[in-house]
């Protein structure tokens, strides 16, 4: 080999040498900077997800200061949740006290980037934070006095904390985007450098190189077994990333069964109360003015014997007995509806069969109930919740149905209860009663009663062919208290 041919050949292998360092260095600066990239994605996932869960804590705590503040009303409740109010408000302080810190111990410990304007959006909201927090710690001390005054205090500010906290989510929120973007940023810049070396290194090397085949050939494999551990690191990379995408996912899932389920706890807890209002009124209906109005009438009797009349008077009398007797028929029949005491003395099934022989009297419609719960009680929520929906249906099909004969079966078998009620009405197209408000509320509401029961409610209707609706109660959940 000649000496210039020695000079060029080492001169390319220099130029060859320093463009594959700069490859190498890059594409290794790529691989640290997609793998921190990674990690901070990460962490902004999991401080974006605990600064949400702030926020479903924080309302969580209102419910149960509701609940232990109202012990009159809620003793189950209250008693239910009182360890369970410690530890949540542990929890909302341990997590507030780390986003100040920034760091936060979730499944291990995660860094909270925390810029000048969200420091200042923290210490903005660390006395509404500080207040609450002790006004919840008052709440759960059972010698503190005058809970009622101290749980205004706590609602009052607790949406100053809340709107706070949401400009904190959708801050940590931006400054993540920010940072991703900063980072695509410079993975573009590396691209368009590695890409610039790449088209360098062709025209200053590999050009010349073409009166070198075997050198040539050589270099093309060494080329192609760099490409396939480049392909292999990406294939790692994107695999990592894909787990990634995975635990945020789930974090996500599961954040959304939490709110399901406490959405769940808050309908159980409004539908207790209006039950236990129902009874209230239905006692006061029987208990008072249904007293009241029996008095009234012996008064009235005693009225014959007492004073002379002519005849215009005892028939005006007479009348008045008679709208006393209506009157009190009617509070009686209020007072049934709203909680009629056979459901609580003789079970689901009594309370059924009188509903319906009711209105049959009242309507004209044939009703036919069959059961083979025989003497069986079941849960006392359940029981209520089941004659409720029946409740609901027959006043349905009353309003709406057009119906002559309704068959009610209320069955148990080895695996659960089954609730079915059939009608000869006109029936309906189930996509045409979204625009009926008073129809879908009432759907709406024996859905969600069977869904608190443990169980399903299914609608099957067709135009001019009747309507069946099917409830099934897996026995497990229809166990008696």
């Amino acid at each position: 080999m000649s000496t210039l041919e020695r000079q060029v050949t080492k001169r390319l292998t220099k130029f060859y040498i320093l463009a594959l360092t700069a490859v190498a260095v890059l594409s290794i600066t790529g691989q640290m900077l997609i793998q921190h990239s990674l990690k901070e994605t990460l962490d902004d996932a999991h401080v974006v997800n605990i600064a949400g869960r702030q926020r479903m804590l924080s309302q969580r705590l209102s419910k149960m200061a509701i609940l232990l503040t109202n012990t009159d009303r809620f003793s189950d409740e209250a008693h239910y949740y009182e360890k369970d109010f410690a530890e949540t408000l542990k929890l909302w302080t341990k997590c507030h006290e780390g986003f100040m810190k920034g760091s936060v111990q979730f499944s291990q410990e995660v860094a909270v980037k925390n810029s000048a304007h969200t420091v200042a959006m923290l210490q903005e909201l660390d006395p509404v934070f500080r207040l609450i927090k002790n006004r919840m710690e008052l709440i759960g001390n059972e010698k503190t006095v005058n809970k009622r005054k101290i749980l205004d205090e706590v609602l009052l500010n607790e949406r100053l904390y809340l709107n706070q906290m949401d400009k904190i989510v959708f801050q940590y929120d931006q400054e993540a985007e920010a940072r991703v973007k900063r980072v695509q940023n410079i993975e573009l810049l590396l691209f368009v450098v590695t890409i610039s070396i790449l088209v360098l290194e062709g025209l200053l090397i590999f050009r010349p190189l073409t009166h070198y085949i075997k050198q040539v050939i050589k270099k093309l494999l060494d080329s192609e077994e760099a490409l396939q551990q480049k392909n292999l690191e990406l294939s790692l990379a994107n695999q990592k990333l894909l787990e990634a995408q995975e635990n945020i996912v789930k974090i996500t899932a599961e954040k959304y069964e939490l709110i399901r389920k406490e959405d769940n706890v808050r309908s159980g807890a409004l539908l207790e109360g209006q039950e236990e209002e129902r009874r209230r009124l239905s006692r006061e209906l029987h208990d008072g003015i249904g007293q009241m109005l029996t008095g009234l009438k012996l008064n009235s009797e005693r009225l014959k014997d007492v004073l002379p009349i002519n005849e215009k008077q005892k028939r005006l009398l007479e009348e008045h007995n008679k709208l006393i007797d209506e009157t009190i028929g009617a509070t009686r029949e209020v007072s049934f509806n709203l909680m009629p005491p056979i459901l609580t003395d003789f079970g689901l099934g009594a309370a059924i069969r009188l509903l319906a022989e009711n209105t049959t009297r009242n309507t004209g419609i044939k009703l036919t109930f069959e059961s083979n719960l025989d003497t069986l009680r079941l849960s006392s929520n359940l029981e209520v919740n089941l004659y409720r929906i029946v409740q609901e249906a027959l006043n349905n099909l009353m309003r709406h149905a057009r119906a002559t004969e309704v068959f009610i079966s209320l069955n148990k078998t080895k695996t659960e209860i089954e609730l079915l009620i059939t009608d000869n009405g006109i029936g309906f197209d189930p996509k045409s009663i979204k625009n009926e408000s008073a129809i879908n509320n009432g759907l709406s509401n024996m859905q969600t009663r069977a869904h608190l029961s443990g169980g399903q409610l299914k609608i099957h209707s067709i135009p001019t062919k009747g309507t069946q609706i099917i409830v099934k109660i897996p026995k497990q959940y229809a166990k008696q208290n």
